[in-house]
């Protein structure tokens, strides 16, 4: 017989088994892209959830599906966005700390964030979330050199923060390490001189 979800006031809720499942299917998912699986059939992340397929297809309508509910599920295993001092420290202790999240970002989610902008165009939630994290990430570069914009005029500011965005994005990490060939290190040593280049500018002035 199959499993008939727990309803309270006639909206099914899933049994903590149920959940538990559906949290093995979207790491299962992730697993798989991070190992560059671009995208998993529903067969294989059954297989490595250690569901069926009907399982799958009882928690994710399609793999557009699973991917979107992955996005939130990434950023809880990996919480590479947020910064624990954010605009603490001596402008070189931020620079520092605001690339090295970023280098540690996408060098493990990279992938996830390639397949997501791989769906924008046919798929308006896909779509939202990309402008979502951006907008975190512009806000983040907002609040974490705070004191060298308050500086600067409002336009001046705002190319600034553009300019450190876009440095630090994942289109970015993609160019410098498949089209130039950095590493990770190099990578990180070109962004920290490039931000502290574009809020210690002297044309700021």
């Amino acid at each position: 017989m199959p499993e008939s979800p727990a309803r309270t006031h006639g909206a099914p809720q899933r049994t903590p088994a149920a959940n538990r499942r559906r949290v093995a299917a979207l790491d299962a998912f992730i697993d798989l892209v991070l190992e560059e699986n671009l995208p998993p059939t529903p067969n294989q992340v059954a297989e490595r959830a250690g569901i069926s397929v009907a399982t799958f297809f009882r928690y994710f309508e399609s793999l557009n599906a699973i991917r979107h509910d992955a996005a939130a599920r990434m950023l809880e295993r990996f919480p590479l966005m947020k910064l624990t001092k954010i605009g603490k420290g001596t402008l070189h202790e931020r620079v520092e700390a605001f690339v090295a999240l970023r280098v540690a970002l996408w060098e493990k989610l990279s992938l996830l964030a390639r397949l997501q902008r791989t769906l924008v165009l046919q798929d308006k939630d896909a779509a939202k979330m990309v402008d979502d994290v951006r907008g975190l990430m512009v806000n983040q570069v907002r609040e974490h050199f705070a004191p060298e914009l308050r500086e600067l005029t409002f336009a001046q500011g705002d190319d600034a923060v553009s300019l450190i965005a876009m440095l630090t994005s994942v289109e970015s990490w993609e160019q410098f390490r498949l089209t130039y060939h950095r590493s990770p290190l190099q990578t990180r040593r070109a962004w920290a001189n490039a931000i502290r280049g574009i809020l210690q500018s002297d044309s700021h002035r």
